[in-house]
């Protein structure tokens, strides 16, 4: 495997996505989100008045934990649900999938160059804003009222690592099917995980059952994550240009 190649597929993917309208849409969105977010919840949280520091740490870890958590994986999903599918389908019908495969590259390649370029700039984003709004919620609310920055290690992870690898891993399997069969089937696993996450969760924070600033919730999520890539390498043998050029 090539990182020269995928690079190629990577670059041209990547040129094609941020001429989209799709594309500057979700980032002038998240933009206003994540301003808004961060402003508000700073705002409100150094507003409070706390008993004392252990328990403005507990309030400040909860609102943060939401925060860090959802606000990457909506980024995360949206980038998915936006151009995981409809790039392929425009591309098997216009011919440039077997464009591709005449040239020097192999589908594996093309998989993973086409996956990444929508992965990186999501990720990116994603990052940037969860460090946006934890960096001024830390600094003008949390920081004056425990005297420490609130920075959960475990939930950390989990936003910053851990969730993007299983979306990801999420990625590859939808293109991965959209190049080697349906892409408007492909996509279904996405809204199964995404939904499942968005209405899972928060009922397990409701109910007492998920804490998102622990060890166990980090390592329930790691376990969840190698299953999701442990799938992909086991079918990553299906793809082929024959069953690439069958399904166009």
């Amino acid at each position: 495997m090539c990182l020269r190649r995928i690079s190629i597929v990577f670059s041209r993917d990547f040129r094609e996505l941020r001429k989209t309208g799709a594309f500057l849409i979700i980032n002038v969105v998240f933009t206003i989100i994540t301003v808004a977010a961060a402003a508000i919840i700073a705002i409100v949280l150094a507003k409070q008045q706390f008993p004392d520091k252990e328990a403005a740490r507990s309030i400040f870890e909860l609102v943060l934990g939401l925060v860090l958590y959802f606000l990457p994986l909506s980024i995360l999903t949206t980038f998915i649900w936006a151009f995981s599918s409809l790039a392929i389908i425009k591309e098997k019908v216009n011919g440039n999938i077997e464009s591709l495969l005449a040239a020097p590259i192999s589908p594996v390649e093309i998989w993973i160059g086409k996956s990444l370029a929508i992965f990186l700039p999501g990720y990116a984003f994603s990052i940037t804003s969860a460090l946006i709004i934890l960096l001024t919620v830390n600094f003008t609310a949390a920081i004056p009222a425990t005297g420490n920055p609130v920075l959960p290690v475990p939930l950390m992870l989990v936003s910053f690592i851990i969730n993007p690898l299983l979306f990801l891993a999420l990625l590859l399997f939808i293109v991965l099917f959209s190049l080697a069969g349906n892409p408007e089937i492909a996509i279904s696993p996405s809204f199964i995980v995404g939904f499942g996450l968005m209405i899972g969760i928060p009922l397990g924070v409701a109910t007492g059952a998920v804490n998102l600033v622990s060890w166990h919730f980090a390592s329930w999520y790691l376990g969840g994550t190698i299953l999701f890539w442990a799938a992909d390498l086991g079918l990553c043998r299906l793809l082929t240009k024959e069953r690439i050029v069958l399904s166009s």
